[in-house]
């Protein structure tokens, strides 16, 4: 009898213990893509970390979902992956530039496409790819 106490005391512990937090809306679809940087002009070291995609509700658009990471990849390029996100829903797809990113002009790099909807199937992945240019 003690043993299954204890048995039954883990198992609520580790349950507990690997739950998502704070009641977010967690699901278990993915948006990933990659995000072209312009071949000239753009002042910055480290680009691909200063870019943050935010997959969103369209009711709130600046409250992000799920678990971004965003890195460098070949070609000029950055590739992200946001997991996690709600599935069977519309979602809001969106790129926003850090501060410090720039082009030579001193103005901050121009995003495009706008951020677009999306409706991701269980277990599905959908993909959206952005590109950053520095003048006309």
């Amino acid at each position: 009898m003690y043993r299954i106490a204890v048995a039954a005391l883990v198992l609520a512990a580790s349950g507990c213990a690997t739950t998502g937090g704070g009641g977010g809306r967690e699901g278990n679809a993915t948006v990933a893509g990659v995000v072209r940087l312009p071949e000239s002009g753009l002042r910055a070291d480290d680009a691909c970390g200063q870019l943050q995609v935010i997959v969103a509700s369209p009711s709130s658009p600046t409250v992000g979902l799920g678990r971004a990471m965003v890195k460098p990849s070949r070609g000029n390029r950055c590739s992200f992956s946001v997991t996690g996100v709600p599935s069977n829903t519309d979602l809001q797809v969106g790129l926003t530039v850090g501060s410090d990113l720039k082009c030579e002009a001193g103005a901050a790099p121009s995003v495009s496409p706008e951020p677009t909807t999306v409706k991701v199937n269980d277990y599905g992945t959908a993909t959206r790819d952005f590109s950053l240019s520095c003048g006309a």
